[in-house]
């Protein structure tokens, strides 16, 4: 598969790469070195191995772009023909076939916010994160990043950002923001959005 172009995103340690073919079925993937940079990663993802070792700390597969973030903004002026060749040499071969997205019916359509105060707090996860698929993690992964919610309780929702989003400076501020004003419009307004920090 070929980078067909790259696109700057709202984090300026992080570039999207636009290829030529789907890089990812359905949904979104996410990989990072850890908490600890100097990690190294031991997943079986094999352009994810690769891009760590030319230095990325985060990589995140969405459609048909790959976004790539590196451990310093200053690393890109020495890697990014690295990047490049490791993306074009580990990413599926055209001519796989990978499962078409089927078009959804929103579950927006059908939802009773009225009733959302009172389901227990798994149905309330359940909501929350069709929400986020259908409506946030969709514009993150334009941007080149996604989130993952990783607890929900008392009517705060805690989230991790990933990919371009983990580091970029907006996400503390018109992103959180965004989010929670989505979770209170469509759902509850007694809902917040807590970011977890890494």
């Amino acid at each position: 598969m070929n980078v067909i172009r790259r696109e700057e995103t709202p984090n300026p340690a992080a570039v999207k790469f636009i290829i030529d073919g789907p890089v990812i079925a359905s949904g979104t993937m996410s990989f990072s070195t850890g908490e600890d940079e100097e990690e190294e990663y031991r997943g079986d993802n094999p352009t994810a191995i690769a891009l760590f070792k030319v230095g990325a700390s985060e990589v995140f597969f969405y459609k048909d772009s790959v976004s790539v973030t590196m451990f310093s903004v200053k690393a890109w002026e020495f890697f990014m023909e690295d990047v490049i060749e490791a993306l074009e040499t580990t990413l599926v071969p055209p001519g796989t076939e990978l499962p078409k997205e089927e078009k959804k019916k929103s579950f927006l359509d059908d939802f009773d916010k009225e009733g959302f105060p009172e389901l227990p707090e798994k149905e309330k996860l359940s909501v929350i994160e069709s929400l986020m698929d259908e409506i946030i993690r969709p514009a993150l992964a334009n941007d080149g990043g996604g989130l993952e919610v990783t607890k929900f309780e008392f009517n705060e929702v805690q989230i991790k950002y990933q990919g371009a989003c983990g580091t970029c400076p907006s996400s503390t501020g018109a992103t959180h923001s965004a989010i929670q004003r989505a979770l209170k419009n469509y759902l509850d307004p007694q809902l917040s959005v807590v970011i977890k920090r890494a």
